[in-house]
């Protein structure tokens, strides 16, 4: 007979990396490419810290989690009645009412923060800065991890200190405590959200994307293999032509150094004044005046040649961004 009771103490995360250990590095590969990055390296760190797994435990673990992905089968296909009845018949009333009240606890935990996806982290974390250490890990420890980091970061140095230490620390917390918090902290944040509108949209996730810095790679890569036309849209609306011209003198000096005097040209026709100034004060004179002749030489240019040039000198500025040489955050 299977003991469960060895796998008591154990935190989810540990159970996880033991069973990724239990079924092969084919299959985890396959299972971490569904996975945020940062989720993945948690896993991966507690897996390297695994010297051994004995007989009962590995036996535990499975069976663990096969209950859990046979009593969520059960419940996606039949709801939650059916699942119960089927559970009740193949474990008996005392081992099918554990899993359910497991799988009921994770249900709760997914719904009862599900509101904060809604939320702008920086206006999140200011709601709940003046909450207790515990009664904050205890939001960030339902919320998707991305989410969870970013409000973490705009909280206090001391506070962040104390809340992280809660989350590292944090166990089963009673499902009528994880109700009562959602459902005062929904409640003080009415007003925001009765004013949130739907403003999504690709140029949001690039502005958003932007922001992350080179990590953002590692997302567009995922989107990339979901849909590579969206992950071309975000893109191009990461960094916009008029973006590359507000860059310090110094940045755009090291663009010119890369991009073509041709394309050069090309990309700055029908530019004003003011922005053909900034671009040939960012050269040297001799450089300068051979652009200005290449410009003048010029006279009807497609628009849409205009575009694929400047999307190359914006090619070249990314890379730049994502390689450190340029750092945007000092012309923000």
């Amino acid at each position: 007979m299977i003991n469960n009771d060895i796998l008591k103490g154990m935190s989810m995360l540990e159970k996880i990396a033991h069973f990724c250990v239990l079924v092969g590095e084919e299959s985890t590969v396959k299972f971490f490419q569904h996975l945020p990055k940062n989720i993945v390296e948690d896993i991966s760190t507690s897996i390297t810290m695994i010297t051994s797994i004995d007989k009962d435990t590995s036996l535990a673990i499975l069976d663990e989690f096969h209950l859990y992905t046979k009593s969520k089968g059960f419940i996606s296909s039949g709801g939650y009645d059916y699942a119960r009845d089927i559970l009740y018949k193949s474990l008996g009333k005392s081992e099918a009412d554990e899993v359910l009240a497991k799988l009921s606890k994770i249900k709760l935990a997914a719904q009862s923060f599900s509101y904060l996806d809604a939320i702008n982290p920086k206006q999140l974390s200011d709601f709940i800065k003046e909450e207790s250490p515990q009664t904050i890990a205890v939001i960030l420890s339902h919320m998707d991890p991305p989410q969870a980091a970013e409000v973490l970061m705009q909280l206090d140095d001391d506070v962040r200190v104390k809340v992280t230490m809660q989350v590292a620390t944090i166990k089963d917390v009673s499902p009528d405590i994880v109700r009562t918090i959602s459902e005062v902290l929904e409640k003080k944040l009415e007003s925001l959200l009765s004013s949130i509108v739907d403003v999504g949209g690709v140029k949001v996730v690039a502005d958003m994307l932007n922001k992350i810095g080179p990590k953002s790679q590692d997302i567009l890569k995922n989107i990339n293999g979901i849909d590579t036309i969206l992950a071309t849209r975000i893109k191009e609306n990461m960094f916009i032509f008029e973006d590359l011209l507000q860059l310090d003198g110094e940045y755009v000096m090291k663009i010119l150094q890369n991009v073509d005097t041709g394309d050069l040209a090309v990309a700055m026709k029908n530019s004003t004044s003011e922005d053909l100034e900034k671009i040939t004060g960012a050269m040297s004179s001799r450089a300068s005046a051979r652009f200005k002749e290449e410009y003048e030489m010029l006279t009807k240019v497609k628009i849409k040649d205009i575009e694929v040039a400047q999307r190359k000198m914006l090619d070249i500025a990314q890379r730049m961004i994502e390689e450190g040489v340029i750092d945007r955050d000092m012309d923000s």
